[in-house]
């Protein structure tokens, strides 16, 4: 396996021409389903076209290249900006994809934020330099909307065959295998596979039997599910308003940042989902407190702070009905948690207190610090650094600190 950050990836490499196929090869086929947003083949589509290439390259025994392509920090920008900014993405990216792949490819929308190209190149040196320009493309492709610009960039994982993998269900997993360790090394950025040993290539991955699709289908069922009851809790609180001081913009912040920390720390997308979720209701708890005491624009006695610590547990009493938010909950919980076990509702400590509140927890700090409240003026970037550092160990797991921080200085967070 091996892998390159940027045009370091391909330096050397030039462009060459495709090996030319039959113009009969990628007809518009009976079976070729497009996805509704990008008009690219949908998932179905691209394996049955997946298979048929394979095939068709080992009978003409010429090399056989598939690129995976994955958004970097998709589910933060789809929470910062809104899910039709997302999509305005999405069909962003499958454009430029279009414009800069040859039209022998078959290009899909292989998985939500995931696009897959299948195509004959003349080399594994001509597939990582188009690999490489489209990354660099991506990178430069300003998404405008008339409420939103921003840029993305994308991790991929390609594998270029010329006899050692034996079908394309080996195809798919070594390309799966090396996105894994774009992604893992930093995004922004192409790895690409290498013929492993004799034992290990035998026991190359099999993701793509029938019980992981099925697993697959019903996690997109379960994130479609939670996503709308997540929103419509979300403008049932929007119309109650809490008056806590904070910014009407605090909960989606909160998930952006958590998001964008969980990412960092590799957790799963489906880990991920749940925090967002978990994020965006975790102070629906204060509905059940005194609005004098949250709306009070002084200094709080120890009775009234007694009451607002009491918000964890009211906001899993409020959700404990909502079956399909049982993930959450434990999130919502112990959010105030502190990592020295000085915190609320029950001094959980260190990693006893779930990851995902954890990563909450310092989420709703950063965006209190930055975005100031009506207790408090907000904080520079600065000084804001300067915090989450002193609390390092104590009030917050060290280890999502220097995340925190990282994302912080780079301008991704905050």
């Amino acid at each position: 396996m091996q892998s390159g950050n940027n045009a370091a990836t391909v330096n050397g490499v030039q462009d060459k021409p495709a090996v030319k196929i039959e113009a009969t090869k990628f007809k518009e086929n009976t079976y070729r389903k497009r996805d509704s947003l990008t008009g690219l083949l949908n998932h179905a589509s691209f394996h049955t076209e997946l298979v048929q290439s394979f095939k068709f390259a080992k009978t003409r025994k010429i090399p056989i290249a598939l690129l995976l392509i994955d958004i970097d920090f998709f589910h933060a920008v789809n929470h910062r900006y809104s899910y039709e900014f997302g999509d305005y993405i999405l069909a962003s990216v499958a454009k430029v994809i279009q414009r800069t792949i040859h039209s022998s490819a078959a290009i899909a929308r292989f998985s939500g934020e995931q696009f897959s190209i299948v195509w004959f190149p003349e080399s594994q040196d001509e597939a990582i330099s188009k690999a490489e320009e489209l990354r660099q493309k991506i990178a430069n492709n300003q998404v405008v909307s008339k409420q939103f610009s921003t840029y993305v960039t994308v991790s991929a994982g390609l594998t270029v065959n010329d006899g050692h993998l034996k079908n394309s269900n080996e195809l798919l997993s070594a390309s799966q295998l090396v996105l894994k360790t774009a992604k893992s090394e930093g995004r922004n950025r192409i790895c690409y596979w290498s013929p492993p040993e004799k034992k290990k290539h035998q026991e190359l991955a099999t993701e793509n039997d029938i019980l992981v699709e099925l697993q697959q289908k019903f996690a997109e069922m379960e994130h479609e599910i939670k996503s709308f009851g997540t929103s419509e809790i979300r403008t049932i609180l929007d119309d109650l308003s809490i008056p806590d001081g904070l910014s009407d913009e605090h909960a989606e912040n909160v998930a952006f940042i958590s998001a964008s920390i969980a990412d960092e720390l590799g957790l799963s997308e489906h880990q991920i989902d749940t925090i967002i979720s978990a994020a965006l209701l975790h102070d629906i708890g204060k509905l059940g407190i005194d609005r004098n005491i949250l709306s009070k624009p002084g200094p709080l006695t120890e009775d009234e702070f007694e009451e607002i610590k009491k918000h964890p547990l009211l906001g899993v009493e409020f959700l404990n009905e909502s079956q399909f938010l049982d993930k959450e909950l434990p999130l919502i919980l112990h959010h105030h948690e502190r990592f020295d076990g000085k915190g609320y509702p029950n001094g959980l400590k260190g990693e006893a207190i779930p990851v995902g509140a954890r990563i909450i927890g310092i989420a709703e700090t950063i965006d209190g610090l930055l975005s100031g409240s009506t207790y408090r003026e907000a904080l520079s970037l600065r000084a804001t650094l300067t915090e989450l550092r002193r609390c390092a160990g104590t009030q917050f797991d060290p280890k999502i600190v220097e995340i925190a921080i990282k994302l912080l200085e780079t301008g991704r967070i905050g």
